[in-house]
């Protein structure tokens, strides 16, 4: 049997390496996608695993540089990748966009790897790990369509191998379908107990308990309102995972900000669940300095040629700056660099400023030790502080709690609850601290998505907070709500020309 190349792509049996956690390379999957034996199901796993790393190498793009939280480097640039950036910056895409393609094909991929584990657990016969086997392979699966239902809406819903013909015929879901296959595939999790609580620390980086629980929590808070009973069952979750974190009750409890992105500290008690990369020229190494490193810096802050992608914007630096000790800013960005041929600091904005959060030295351009935080405790502690409030009507004293942890670890200033006169005054607080808290992770766009404020923060950003540097492109338009959504690749359409396309594309 064929299977098609975009709407399931398949682990090839041999020739693709993915990950034990970090740590070990698998030399192939069973051959035909599914397994003999545990093994190999948990090289299938390992091939879902391995595939958020082609996942997470354009996700920023998707998220963080079409937000207010970074931007094109320079305007006016003719190459065909800054074309590609400008477009992704503007929101103004076209369907035939490559790195929108490689998105979704990755983000497939690591679906397919799923579905391929599931199919072959019977073969598991220790029930504890095929329970565990299952759990991972449904975490995987949900996250990456939680990501690809923000990102597109109506998706393929494909829980099965396909063969080319059903491919070629096949139709999206609704959204309301997608979210029911992650709800369907978290809550199997938690209410069948599939994951450990914590992983051996030979596992670490698989998922677990906590990480499902959260990762659950946030498809309710983003698909239901405030009023609904699937919206306030978020709440239990979100306990359930802060207090598998140690429960903290301030912010003197938490992981250093310095220390939750250490190469020293990885899988601290901060990260839930993180896409691991070890450097060493195995092919595992994390990519982002190199992407988001300063150009043509001489090695001074990393060697090989930085591509300065990601480009922190001038908006949300001064946000950062409302106060000037927050100890999240020289961990997050830096604004200069030192020069050791010169003997000077090199200050200029257009070729100094740069994402510091994944970047540590390499011996190999593209070969960081940098693990990714993909759910992480003081996301939670927000989304906790957020809920309680919403369901409460007004921000309470236990939702101004868990909204101060983040700026108490932060050392800025707390707040009351007396502070804030209004529900209003107090998500203006929660989100832009969530912003800071969360900048440059990838969680910007999908909480202005969440927020229903997409459209206007970028619009406000685009013609009026940024407004000095798009100027420069002589008008720059204001988005309208269909372009929130990506355009299904146009390699799918050419596969299948009856599948709708999204609207305005």
């Amino acid at each position: 049997m064929k299977f098609s190349k975009y709407f399931l792509p398949i682990l090839a049996a041999v020739g693709l390496t993915a990950c034990e956690m970090d740590r070990e390379v698998y030399s192939e999957a069973p051959v035909g996608g599914y397994a003999k034996d545990a093994a190999g199901v948990n090289s299938l796993l390992m091939g879902a695993y391995g595939s958020m790393h082609d996942v997470l190498y354009y996700e920023w793009a998707m998220t963080e540089l079409r937000s207010d939280n970074t931007r094109m480097r320079i305007s006016g640039s003719n190459s065909s990748e800054s074309k590609l950036i400008e477009q992704l910056d503007q929101n103004t895409l076209l369907s035939s966009h490559a790195w929108v393609d490689k998105y979704w094909t990755a983000s497939y991929r690591a679906i397919a790897c799923a579905n391929d584990a599931l199919a072959s657990i019977g073969v598991v016969h220790d029930a504890a790990l095929a329970a565990q086997y299952e759990g991972e392979a449904r975490f995987l699966r949900a996250l990456n369509y939680f990501n690809i239902v923000r990102l597109w809406g109506p998706a393929f819903k494909v829980t099965r191998k396909l063969t080319d013909v059903e491919s070629r015929a096949m139709q999206r879901s609704s959204s309301s379908e997608i979210y029911d296959l992650i709800e369907e595939d978290l809550r199997a999790i938690v209410d069948n107990d599939l994951l450990p609580g914590a992983s051996a620390s030979a596992d670490l980086g698989r998922a677990t308990m906590p990480a499902a629980k959260a990762l659950l929590a946030k498809v309710c808070m983003t698909r239901y309102a405030a009023g609904d009973a699937q919206y306030a069952a978020a709440a239990d979750l979100l306990r359930d995972a802060i207090a598998a974190a140690g429960d903290p009750q301030s912010g003197a409890d938490l992981v250093p900000y310095d220390e939750i992105f250490s190469i020293r500290n990885e899988m601290n008690a901060e990260i839930l669940f993180a896409v691991r990369y070890t450097a060493g020229n195995k092919g595992l190494g994390s990519p982002f300095g190199g992407l988001f490193g300063p150009l043509n810096n001489g090695g001074n802050v990393i060697i090989g040629s930085p591509k300065h992608y990601n480009y922190p914007s001038n908006d949300l630096l001064a946000a950062f700056k409302k106060h000037p000790s927050d100890k999240r800013i020289d961990v997050s960005f830096a604004e200069k660099y030192w020069n050791a041929t010169t003997g000077k600091w090199v200050t200029d904005s257009k070729t100094a400023r740069y994402v510091t959060k994944f970047l540590s030295p390499v011996l190999t351009e593209y070969d960081g030790e940098n693990d990714w935080p993909v759910i992480r405790l003081g996301d939670v502690l927000l989304l906790y502080a957020e809920l309680t409030a919403e369901l409460a009507g007004a921000p309470t004293d236990e939702s101004v709690k868990y909204l101060n942890m983040t700026r108490e670890r932060a050392g800025i200033p707390s707040y009351a609850a007396a502070d804030f006169g209004s529900m209003t005054e107090f998500r203006t607080a929660l989100r832009e601290e969530r912003r800071l808290e969360l900048a440059f992770e990838n969680q910007r766009w999908f909480d202005l998505q969440r927020w229903g404020t997409t459209v206007e923060t970028v619009n406000d950003y685009l013609l009026v907070r940024e407004s000095t540097f798009y100027s420069d492109y002589g008008y720059v338009s204001p988005i309208d709500q269909w372009q929130t959504m990506l355009p299904v690749p146009l390699p799918v359409i050419n596969i299948n020309p009856d599948v709708a396309q999204n609207v305005g594309y």
